[in-house]
């Protein structure tokens, strides 16, 4: 189905929790200590949505006394691991932790949507809130976006990104369409082989997260260029951001959230966004996280929702303008 850049009260209806009130639920005792809540994380181990995945179900784990684990499925745009949550039952023992790339811009990307993200998710809570990083080889000659951009004109720069339709390969596109970058794009299945290629000097540039790459920057293995978002990095605060250095386009926020399928009962929401809450505002978690200038974040289902489509319209025009398609 292709989806409309206009999204509706009808679209916020059918994100609303109260669509699954009819279907029976053992919502009151839920969780059963008896089973494993699964954890789908459409990213391979080693990213920053796996660490924050792990770090989350650590905590859970303790507060719910039912152990939850996590269930890595990388690769096809996220797609297939979304799509092992949207066919699960409703009943909170399937959920999906992911970036915003699944729901706000993959839909975009194809003729054919895969999936609905309005009809087919239940938004439970955003986690996570931050920006990404723009980092490079040691080697690599340019001290900044501009320098990059210059030399991407003169020789090839293979630019990576954690997958096709990410964050990271729309702001490649958009730099090439609206800035005059000729960087070849060099797409992976996941955040951490590309950022392993990039510490090998297989690739020159790529847009990370701040949780995986700042402890690169530190130790010398990478050097940062420019800073996403609209403020510069906790973690780098002497970095320019992309719009410091004359570059409009980079100022949206990325983030992490998790979700149930359609109709997952009110009771259930409620309880794992409570849950949430709480272990995202564990100070043990907020250090570990704030060291790398990671914002995390707890909000109510209603405001993720605000959230999503508001992102899922500014990625969706963005990706309409440079024409960029996957099929």
């Amino acid at each position: 189905m292709n989806l409309p850049l206009r999204v509706t009260l009808l679209a916020a209806t059918l994100l609303h929790p109260l669509a699954g009130l009819s279907q029976p639920t053992s919502a009151s005792t839920y969780p059963d200590p008896a089973k494993v809540i699964r954890l789908v994380v459409p990213a391979p181990p080693g990213g920053p949505g796996d660490v924050v995945a792990r770090a989350l179900a650590r905590e859970l784990t303790s507060s719910f006394k039912t152990l939850i684990v996590v269930d890595n499925k990388p690769g096809g745009a996220s797609i297939p691991g979304a799509l092992v949550v949207a066919r699960a039952p409703a009943d909170g023992y399937t959920l999906l932790l992911t970036l915003n790339t699944t729901l706000t811009q993959v839909p975009h990307l194809y003729a054919k949507a895969p999936f609905d993200p309005f009809a087919e998710f239940t938004p439970i809570a955003q986690v996570y809130r931050g920006s990404s990083v723009l980092v490079a080889h040691p080697d690599f000659p340019a001290k900044n976006l501009a320098e990059s951009i210059a030399l991407s004109r003169t020789q090839p720069v293979a630019f990576a990104s954690p997958s096709a339709g990410t964050t990271g390969h729309l702001y490649i596109e958009m730099l090439n369409a609206d800035y005059g970058a000729k960087f070849i794009h060099v797409p992976y299945k996941g955040a951490s082989p590309a950022e392993q290629d990039l510490l090998a000097g297989h690739v020159q540039l790529l847009f990370d997260s701040p949780a995986t790459a700042v402890p690169y920057v530190r130790a010398g293995r990478l050097k940062a260029l420019a800073a996403a978002g609209t403020s510069r990095l906790a973690g780098l605060p002497n970095l320019l951001t992309a719009k410091e250095q004359g570059f409009a386009g980079f100022e949206s926020s990325s983030w992490l959230g998790v979700f149930g399928p359609a109709g997952l009962p009110p009771q259930i929401v409620a309880k794992l966004n409570q849950e949430i809450s709480v272990a995202v505002n564990a100070s043990q978690l907020r250090e570990q996280f704030s060291a790398l200038g990671v914002e995390l974040v707890s909000t109510s289902p209603e405001a993720f929702r605000d959230v999503i489509l508001e992102d899922y319209n500014h990625w969706g025009k963005l990706i309409k303008r440079i024409n960029l398609k996957l099929d």
